[in-house]
């Protein structure tokens, strides 16, 4: 049985240096496109898809690699909307609502 995907969303907010936070999130953003996951970049957050071990394992990557860049102290803000049995998706939530 394959495992089914999740909807969610990821927040890096460096909290330590506000002066040089737009190069750390677009670290965190390059990360997130190179999984393979399916994503989209909001001005908040990124949304993605995967299965939940996928998406847990990229939050974790995400946290290596800031440990490796020039911040201190860091928010990994994680949304994580599961359906038992059923993948769900951001387009069957936001289809209705775009242009």
């Amino acid at each position: 049985m394959q495992e089914a995907t999740v909807n969610a969303s990821i927040q890096l907010v460096p909290i330590d240096n506000p002066g040089n936070a737009i190069p750390i999130i677009d670290e965190a953003i390059a990360l997130i496109k190179a999984s393979g996951l399916s994503c989209e970049v909001g001005p908040f957050g990124t949304s993605v898809e995967g299965t939940l071990p996928e998406v847990l394992n990229l939050v974790n990557r995400i946290n290596i690699a800031m440990q490796q860049e020039d911040a201190e102290e860091w928010l990994i803000n994680l949304q994580v909307h599961v359906r038992k049995g059923a993948s769900v998706s951001a387009d069957e939530k936001t289809a209705k609502h775009r242009r």
